[in-house]
This record gives C-alpha cells, structure tokens and sequence, in this order.
C-alpha cells in the first residue's frame, strides 16, 4: 500500500521552458491572465502556469509547480472575477519506495483587479456558469466572489507558540498554500500590513526560507525603507551567498543607526560584514 508521504512538485521536479502561450483572458481595465504552458521532467506532466498583468507589472499567481487551467466563460460578465482550476502535482511513495505521479486539484477565485486569489474551493466547483454577479456551481454552490485568504496577522497567531524555528517556517509556508507571495500581498497589501510582513518574513528565515521571506521583504521595502527591514534582509542575502546585495543593506542599516544616535546597538556581524569603516560598537 502506497503512502501518503507528499513531494510538492515545486520543491522536487526540474521546470524546463515555457514551449507555448495561450491567448491572455482580458479582464477589468484591460487586466489579463496568460497561462504559459510549461513541461517537468518527473512525473511526466504538461501544464500551464497563470501569470496577471495589470499597470505594467507581471506576476506568477501560485506557485511554480502548480499547473493551472482557465476559461475565458469563467470570466465574470462584469470582467471582475475569474475561476480558475490549479492544480498541485506530486507523487506518492509506494512500499517499494517507487514513486507514483498524483495531483490534487482546486477551484480557486481570482480578482481581476488586482491578481489576488480571493479564496478557493474543490475542483468541481468550477463546473458551472455565471448568473449575473453570481458563480453557480453543477451542484447547486453559490458562490459570491469575496475575500477569504486569511491576513498575515492571522497566520502569525498560529506560529507563536510553536517551539522550532523550522516549525514555524513550515507552519507559514504551509498556511499560504499554493498561492504565490506576489499574489498573497495582493490580497493583503504591504502598505496596511508592514509589521505583520516584516515579522512574517522574519518567521520564514529562521526557519530557513529565506527565499520566500526576501519576497515578503521586497514587498514591504516597496513601501519605503525601514531599519530593522535593512538588516532582516541583509541576513537573508548573506546566507544566500548574495554577498555584494547583504553588504549594501548592512551598510544601509548601519548608517541609518548610526544617524539615530543607536551605534552602540549595531551587531557585531554588521560591522564585520558591512566594512563599513565609521561603525564601530
């Protein structure tokens, strides 16, 4: 009997180049969705990905092991809303320690105002049509497009009291399921949720994520800069051997202490990675 051990295709199989690109889905004020089709090595799969484009800037909307398929009919008659159906693939370990290729497949609610993945639902829910403002699923589910992704604040609440670092990260990576972190600020913006995606980021790090924590931290840094900001990052780009990239946030962090009349508090790694010759504890 097969056990139900998960490897997420995002974090075990290899993405070749996108081959193909169907028509974009041209919502609200000229918003799209474009699903790239894409090809992974193990198991055998050939799949989209979903990408929204809105005021010039393009984002993944899950994922990029998640394949995602989408319809043009499934665009609201206001242009506001798409459904579409993402799907995680992965494989299962056998007793014999084979892998056997399985998916898990979901309906999920986009906002074509703005690229968030408003809330999702199971597959079949995408199976039916559009009554006025109103999604009416095969099986008689109403669905009134609102916003169900749970904020940044509520996720840290779940983390606090767990007792590892790497709890903590899986626990984050975990709640924000499929969806890109692009996306997920788009449902929640960093300019109303800056401690929470500091702290989120934070949480990530520890725990050894630190690729998914800088995507948090850009997003706040894209608000404007701010010290303990500086500093989160630059740890996070030394450990990913971005050297050059760290030394220039530590240099940034340091200044900004030192402006503030806080220099005695400026980490001893700070001074050491930063070369920053006017810091000194």
């Amino acid at each position: 009997m097969a056990s139900l051990k998960w490897v997420l295709m995002f974090g075990n199989l290899v993405a070749a180049s996108a081959f193909a690109e169907e028509p974009p889905i041209v919502g609200i004020d000229g918003h799209t969705v474009t699903l790239q089709a894409k090809k992974w090595t193990s198991p055998v799969v050939e799949s989209a990905t979903a990408w929204f484009t809105a005021n010039g800037k393009t984002f993944p909307l899950f994922h990029a092991g998640i394949g995602t398929q989408a319809y043009p009919e499934w665009l609201s008659p206001d242009k506001k809303t798409l459904l579409a159906t993402p799907v995680e693939y992965g494989v299962v370990i056998g007793e014999n320690g084979e892998e056997i290729a399985t998916s898990q497949g979901h309906c999920a609610v986009i906002s074509m105002e703005t690229g968030c993945v408003l809330a999702e639902s199971y597959e079949r829910f995408c199976e039916g049509n559009w009554e006025g403002h109103q999604w009416v699923s095969e099986e008689g589910g109403v669905l009134n497009p609102a916003l169900e992704t749970k904020p940044p604040k509520e996720l840290l609440k779940h983390v606090l009291n767990l007792e590892t670092a790497q709890s903590r990260a899986e626990s984050l990576e975990w709640s924000m399921s499929f969806l890109s972190p692009e996306s997920y600020m788009a449902c929640h913006p960093p300019a109303q949720n800056v401690q929470a995606y500091n702290d989120l980021g934070f949480y990530l790090a520890e725990g050894g994520r630190d690729e998914l924590a800088l995507k948090f931290y850009r997003g706040v840094e894209a608000v404007g800069k701010r010290t303990v900001l500086m500093l989160n990052m630059a740890d996070s780009l030394w450990r990913l051997d971005r050297k050059e990239e760290a030394q220039r946030y530590y240099r940034e962090y340091g200044e900004a202490m030192t402006a503030a009349g806080k220099a005695q508090k400026i980490p001893q790694r700070v001074v050491e990675r930063s070369e920053f010759q006017g810091m000194k504890k």
